[in-house]
Parts: structure tokens; sequence; C-alpha cells
């Protein structure tokens, strides 16, 4: 296991609708995975392009302050404050001029940038496509983890391609899409997280509800979980793995499943999505799983 892993999920407190892009086309992107998390290739105000996070988990795009600069992302001075994982982090509303990402073309994109530096090595989660980019506009988009691309439909409505499907209904929760997962009768609402690295992950409270409050085995006191909002060493925030005799969620049972638990929401991140096809269905609210 790395020494340092890196939870990106972005909840804000505000939220911005993006101008219109070409809409009645169907885009196929690719796919680049870095701490095993989507990203895409973006060029920014007609820079060169650069990977950025392709997160569910975040209602709108936000970059770090250094990565504003490099991109001549203004800012237009209205302050507020990022929601996160481990807190909040002041932040200022930003204007792109030009947002390319392959085919789709945006002008005028509004976004964040976090004050100061952050925490994450290596510029991860420095840039993040907001999902609000795709939920406000699209029919569907797909996260093809096999076959290492995103899908998105601005018309038609969604088809799936395997004969192993499941489906659950997903709801739009400040913009962030939650689907029920369940264990022990106990059901609880979770981000469909594509920016984190992990699998299952549940908060202390609901750790104690499955009846481990408890217990498991830590992730070790040498690593530090980092995200919008700060820091916190995993021992400090009695971060661990436990198991479940069985949970259900994505309309399908699985026996034994581990799950993480970590500050934060509840989440399911991309370390579950990875060999899957998932899609997030905006016409009819509904979570595909293709295996």
């Amino acid at each position: 296991m790395k020494p340092l892993l890196i939870l990106p999920f972005l909840a804000l407190l505000a939220s911005c609708v993006m101008p219109g892009s070409r809409q009645g086309v169907d885009v196929v992107l690719p796919m680049h995975f870095r701490a095993d998390v989507p990203h895409v290739m973006a060029s920014i105000n007609r820079r060169a392009p650069r990977p950025m996070l392709l997160d569910s988990g975040a209602s709108v795009t936000a970059f770090e302050t250094s990565v504003a600069t490099r991109n001549a992302i203004a800012a237009i001075g209205v302050r507020t404050k990022l929601k996160g994982i481990h807190g909040e982090a002041l932040a200022s509303q930003g204007m792109i001029h030009t947002l390319d990402i392959g085919p789709l073309h945006q002008e005028h994109v509004n976004c964040f940038i976090q004050a100061g530096s952050g925490s994450r090595p290596g510029g991860l989660g420095g840039a993040i496509l907001g999902i609000n980019l795709f939920s406000h506009q699209c029919s569907f988009i797909t996260y093809d983890y096999r076959a290492r691309r995103v899908e998105i439909s601005y018309s038609r409505p969604f088809v799936p391609q395997s004969a192993g499907i499941t489906r659950t209904p997903f709801r739009l929760v400040r913009g962030i899409p939650e689907i029920s997962v369940t264990s022990d009768g106990i059901t609880w609402d979770a981000v469909v997280d594509t920016g984190s690295s992990w699998g299952i992950v549940v908060d202390q409270a609901t750790a104690t509800k499955l009846g481990q409050p408890h217990g498991g085995m830590p992730l070790g006191p040498g690593m530090l979980l980092s995200g919008v909002g700060g820091s916190v060493r995993a021992d400090e925030a009695n971060a661990r793995i436990i198991t479940a005799p069985e949970v259900s969620l994505c309309g399908q049972s699985f026996r034994g499943a581990k799950l993480y638990v970590m500050p934060g929401p509840n989440r399911i991140g991309s370390r579950f999505w990875h060999g899957h096809r998932m899609t997030l269905d905006f016409r009819t609210s509904t979570l595909w799983l293709e295996r």
C-alpha cells in the first residue's frame, strides 16, 4: 500500500451552471489513471492540455492556486468556502475564458480557486472537473474503467452494452450523486465518488451502527489522508478496514465486503468501480453498472 493516498472528494457550498456546449454530439475520450482515479486531458485558456481529475464527487470545477496562475484563470473576487473531507477551505470564484476537453468547447466557465497551496503531492487534485459540467447538460456519462475511456451523450438515451448489468436509483444532493447502501439491516446514503481512490468508505458513525466502533485493520500511522479542508494522519482519524458479512448496492450483494472507515461522507470510490462500466443516467436518475 502506498504511504500516501488521496481523497479528493469535493462538496461545495456554492454551485455554478456552465454555459452550453456543442449539444447533440456523442463524445468518447480516453481516461488516464493517476493514483487509481480517472483523469481526462483538457486545455485551459488555450494552454497545452493538462490532466484534470474527472470527479463525480465534486459539484463544480475547482483549481489550486498554482494551477490557476499557470493557466491564466482570472479570479473575480467573490470569496466563498469549499467544504471537503477534512473541513473547509477559503476560495475565490474564478473564470476560465475557454475550456476544451477533446471536441467539447466551453467559454466563460465559472470555477473556484482554492486559497493557498494544496496539500496533495504531484499536483494530484490540483485541477478538478466537477460533475455539474455533465449533469446540467448531458443525457448520460459512462465511466468505462474496463476500456479506460469516458463516454458522454447530449441527446440519445442510455442503452446498456453488456448482458451482466444491474442498476439503482441515484439522487443529486447539492449537485452530487448519491446512492443507497445496505448491510446487516442498516441503510445509508453514499456519494458516487470517482475522485476517491478507495472503495466503499463509511464514517465512524456508520461503522458504529454496523456494530464495529473499533477493531479492524488500521491503515497505519505513517499514512496521510489529504484533501480539501486539510490533512489528517490515518491513526489520528481512526482510519481502518473492517469486513461486513454482506453489503448490497447497485442492485447486487457482495459477501465479505471490505469497508474503509475514514473521515468525511460515506462514499463509493474508484476502487469499487474498477473493472466495470459505471453510468450516471441523468434522464432517469439511474446508475447502471455493467460487469
